[in-house]
């Protein structure tokens, strides 16, 4: 367009329109990463005393059980041979703690005492051997300067008295209880502890006069008992009166039943009930007669051997 001899441009036409934005890309979705089980990290020795050093002053009874969980042995106060152990262990810790060994050296300690239930447990392992073997452990930690978990001379001292009085003294003990089964005995016994009786309240207490009509009730109430019992007794002796009757009485007509049965009944059979019957009292006779006589003859014998004396 022309406006007074000068050009202009319109600016719609000059440049293109512009193009609309692309919509904004979404950032890509993490993916969800699943979160991996982390496996639990296993106690170490160390661990486990720290716990029993800290626990043991209080409740040595706990201790002992939680030391017990912690080294896997089952059932220490019913299972004999692992009472044992348990017991042999808490008393290597202890004697560690009150000579003044540290950590490290308690953890060591602890190591040869288990050792040590290991050679009395196998049945080829000789004591002297035991001992080599201690002696072993012992020297391969001595050291001339106190060093973390080593022994100075003096040290070796005192844990070498120590095993040599509570273990190798014992050695026959232990090897027994190590290497043979025990029987185990278990009691049960059912104890039953009487609770007292709860108190009634006191609006349900009785009043005098209804406390006395009380005790007039149960007199009657136990009086009228006895006399029931009483007679109940008496028709019960009744009763067996009338059996023990009638039981006579039918073994009175069995016997005459049976004695009729009996009874001859010709000529014949009469003579021979009355010879039979003869001769049983005839032989009766005779018996108490010959009894009597031997036992006259015995007592003659009997003075003529005493006479001869």
């Amino acid at each position: 367009a022309r406006d007074g001899g000068a050009f202009c441009v319109d600016a719609s036409f000059a440049m293109p329109p512009k193009k609309p934005a692309p919509p904004p890309v979404p950032p890509p979705e993490e993916e969800a990463v699943e979160e991996e089980d982390v496996a639990p990290v296993p106690r170490t020795v160390a661990d486990i005393l720290t716990e029993f050093y800290d626990a043991q002053p209080n409740d040595p009874d706990a201790a002992s059980e939680s030391l017990a969980s912690a080294l896997e042995i089952d059932t220490p106060t019913t299972d004999l041979r692992n009472g044992s152990r348990v017991d042999f262990l808490v008393n290597t810790l202890v004697f560690s703690r009150d000579a003044g060994f540290s950590l490290a050296q308690s953890v060591y300690l602890h190591a040869v005492a288990t050792a040590l239930l290991e050679t009395a447990a196998d049945a080829k392992m000789p004591l002297e051997k035991a001992e080599q073997r201690f002696q072993h452990a012992l020297v391969s930690r001595v050291t001339s300067l106190p060093s973390e978990g080593h022994f100075t001379v003096d040290d070796i001292k005192v844990v070498s008295h120590h095993f040599a009085s509570g273990f190798f003294t014992h050695w026959n003990l232990f090897k027994h209880a190590f290497r043979n089964e025990q029987k185990v005995e278990q009691h049960f016994v059912v104890k039953y502890l009487e609770t007292p009786f709860a108190f009634g309240k006191l609006v349900d207490a009785y009043t005098e006069e209804s406390w006395e009509a009380k005790k007039i009730r149960d007199a009657e109430a136990a009086e009228a008992e006895r006399v029931r019992l009483e007679e109940a007794a008496k028709l019960a002796a009744e009763e067996t009166e009338r059996v023990r009757k009638e039981e006579a009485e039918t073994q009175r007509l069995a016997k005459e039943t049976q004695d009729a049965r009996r009874r001859p009944k010709t000529l014949d059979e009469a003579v021979e009930h009355a010879v039979r019957e003869k001769l049983k009292l005839e032989r009766t006779a005779l018996e108490a007669e010959y009894g009597a006589r031997e036992e006259q003859l015995l007592l003659k014998i009997a003075a003529l051997e005493a006479q001869m004396k």
